[in-house]
This record gives structure tokens, C-alpha cells and sequence, in this order.
């Protein structure tokens, strides 16, 4: 499961050795400075599901399984999510401004602490 580690000035979002091979991508880390909003979410996996990306985004999508890689949106908008989300429950998202990405989706029983903690550090 994806673990949030969380300094003053940076997040890291910390995967395991098969959400790696999921998303296609290692760790992922952003500044403190980018984030614009946070928020604990009921079902993390539901939302990143509801995410409309191209068929070939580099990630893995299985159905009440997994939504886990950088999916990007078919909208027109272009709006990048990471997600690392599995099977259901809460989790948190994390919106973004000039960042590689536009929001962050994690699947997590730990969301209540980690939305807390991003709370005090952005402000």
C-alpha cells in the first residue's frame, strides 16, 4: 500500500515493489509549495475510476482491483491524475497547481492523519 511521507517542504509518495510495476513509474514527489487543496475522500478507488483517460496511459486499471499509474483525461482538459488506489474505502486527494501532475488519489485508511498532516504543513 502506498505510504505518504511528508517533510515541510516535499511529499513523497512511496509505492510498493508491485504498485511500481502498476504504475510503470518509481516514487513520486512533489513540493509542499504546489499543493492547493486537500481532501479526505469515502471511496478513493471509485474516484479514480471515474477518472476518463486514454487507453494507453501508463498504468494499470483492473476493476474493483486497482487504479494505480498517471492516467490522463479524454476531456479536452489534458488533466493529469496519479492514483494509487485498490479496491475500496477512503482515501485522500490532493490538488495541484504547476505540478507534473493536476491531483493525487490514494487509497488509504490513513487519510484522516495524512489530510491533517498536509493541513498544518500548507496551511
Amino acid at each position: 500500500m502506498a505510504v505518504l511521507k511528508i517533510t515541510d517542504r516535499q511529499v513523497t509518495v512511496t509505492l510498493d515493489w508491485w504498485e511500481k510495476i502498476a504504475a510503470r513509474r518509481s516514487h513520486f514527489t512533489i513540493p509542499t509549495r504546489v499543493i492547493t487543496d486537500v481532501r479526505v475522500v469515502e471511496d478513493a478507488a471509485r474516484l479514480a475510476s471515474a477518472v476518463p483517460a486514454r487507453k494507453r496511459a501508463p498504468g494499470t486499471r483492473i476493476r474493483g482491483v486497482t487504479n494505480t499509474g498517471t492516467f490522463t483525461a479524454t476531456d479536452g482538459t489534458g488533466a493529469r491524475t496519479f492514483a494509487v488506489c485498490h479496491g475500496t474505502g477512503p482515501g485522500i486527494l490532493i490538488d495541484l497547481k504547476s505540478a507534473t501532475v493536476n491531483r493525487i488519489i490514494i487509497s488509504t485508511p490513513q487519510a484522516d492523519r495524512y489530510a491533517a498532516e498536509l493541513a498544518r504543513v500548507v496551511g
